[in-house]
């Protein structure tokens, strides 16, 4: 009998350290978890609506990988000024770093202040990981090197987006036309735009061109400020006022023409789920994704999926393209920031999370696919997709008041560009002149001093 009492306490012991054990071993998870390094990711405000949601998703994923760290986005106000970042950095951690944050309106690139500033930590160990360096390639790392190191991941491959002339290939069947002779020239739209535009006369709802939302149409330039602008075709690479090229004012005038002839219109709220339209030109990093856009119109409204038809024009690369960065602050986090960066341009399921979102995370930004990942998960890598002037920005610090000016300026006479001016010529005329008063040439000057010097010490 006594042997059984024995027993019996001996299993209720077991049983008690057994439960002990558990409970010891759930709650040592549970502070790890609860103990997680957090990465703080400072970003800009475009972030900001979906933050919350964004992170939780991230967060998840990263558990799921079994990462040891969790991440907390901070997002700078589309306002910034750069006493705004040092001080945020002086009183607060961080450990990564979005170059685009909008320092100094929307006019700055930080990337090579930040540097200057002694905030970045040397990355250049990535080109020991293959998996990493490879991501990209390598010209574009290389393009993004400050003295050999490198000192941030690039948030984009530096691909310029393709502008595509979309025809509405129904119109095109219709009336057999055949566009292989288009150029980018405007001028060779011409005849197909007039020749449909007759055949639809009676079709009150037919828009032959719809307007041209992208401001000045230029093919194969990159963008350093709004009408600042580097040909990427001329070997001299020197930036110049575009508004001041012949060919893109005859542009403009061409299309203030098409609306005077009846031949470009604004569309109703049902022209492109009905596919009234023949001819747009948009801007997109692959026919795949404008086809994407359309889709979900034509989904949304209950409609046939429109069969549409592209010819590509040419690149043109806007400032993102040629310098975001996410940069690793100097501190204590950097071998975790740096995996999490690792994840963003290895891991199709977080870099695909991050720039698109998920059916948690909705109504995406698409400026988050050029703050966030690799974009070689669905572009083809190619080593000459980079701008030439790739690694360039423009520090208009000592220029606020006159940048803010004239983009005040050109934003003002957006109906031009449009081709909705009641008077294309005067207006351009005026618009170039308010830009001379408000300082162009003072700042188009210190653009090519500073492109020179950067293009020198390359």
């Amino acid at each position: 009998m006594k042997k059984k009492q024995i027993l019996i306490n001996l299993l209720i012991i077991g049983i008690i350290i057994l439960i002990a054990v558990v409970i010891f071993v759930k709650q040592s998870t549970k502070d790890k978890q609860h103990k997680k390094q957090e990465i703080t990711w400072i970003t800009e405000a475009v972030v900001e609506s979906v933050k919350d949601e964004l992170e939780k998703e991230l967060n998840s994923l990263l558990e799921k990988k079994n990462q040891p760290y969790k991440v907390k986005f901070v997002c700078f106000p589309a306002e910034t000024y750069e006493e705004d970042v040092e001080r945020y950095l002086k009183e607060n951690s961080a450990d990564i770093i979005y170059s685009n944050v909008r320092v100094v309106g929307d006019y700055s690139n930080q990337y090579y202040n930040f540097y200057k500033k002694g905030y970045l930590a040397d990355c250049s160990k990535i080109k020991e990981d293959k998996d990493f360096y490879d991501a990209y390639p390598e010209q574009t790392w290389k393009n993004m090197e400050i003295n050999g190191k490198i000192c941030g991941i690039p948030a984009y491959c530096n691909v310029g987006n393709g502008l595509y002339y979309v025809f509405n290939q129904t119109y095109l069947d219709k009336y057999q036309i055949d566009i292989s002779q288009v150029t980018p020239q405007l001028v060779s739209v011409v005849p197909i735009l007039r020749e449909v535009a007759e055949k639809e006369e009676e079709n009150s709802d037919f828009i032959p061109l719809l307007p041209y939302e992208y401001m000045i149409y230029a093919p194969e330039y990159s963008a350093l400020l709004d009408m600042i602008q580097v040909n990427e075709k001329d070997e001299t690479l020197e930036a110049q006022n575009i508004l001041e090229n012949e060919e893109i004012r005859n542009n403009v005038f061409m299309f203030n023409a098409f609306r005077e002839e009846g031949l470009l219109k604004e569309p109703g709220e049902k022209t492109i789920e009905n596919g009234k339209f023949l001819l747009t030109i948009m801007y997109g990093d692959d026919p795949k994704f404008i086809q994407e856009y359309f889709d979900q119109i034509t989904e949304e409204a209950g409609k046939p999926v429109l069969s549409l038809t592209y010819k590509k024009l040419g690149k043109h690369f806007t400032s993102y393209r040629t310098g975001g960065m996410n940069s690793i602050l100097k501190g204590d986090h950097e071998e975790e920031a740096l995996e999490l960066l690792k994840l963003t341009v290895t891991d199709k399921e977080i870099s695909h999370l991050l720039k698109y979102g998920n059916e948690n995370v909705l109504n995406v930004s698409p400026m988050l696919k050029w703050m966030f990942g690799n974009d070689s998960f669905d572009i083809e890598k190619k080593e000459d997709n980079c701008s030439e002037i790739a690694g360039f920005q423009f520090d208009g610090s000592a220029y606020k008041v006159e940048i803010d000016e004239i983009s005040k300026i050109f934003y003002q006479y957006s109906n031009l560009f449009r081709g909705f001016s009641k008077n294309a010529e005067k207006d351009y005329e005026n618009m170039l002149t308010e830009l001379q008063e408000k300082g162009m040439e003072d700042i188009l000057a210190e653009v090519n001093r500073q492109l020179k010097e950067w293009s020198l010490g390359k």
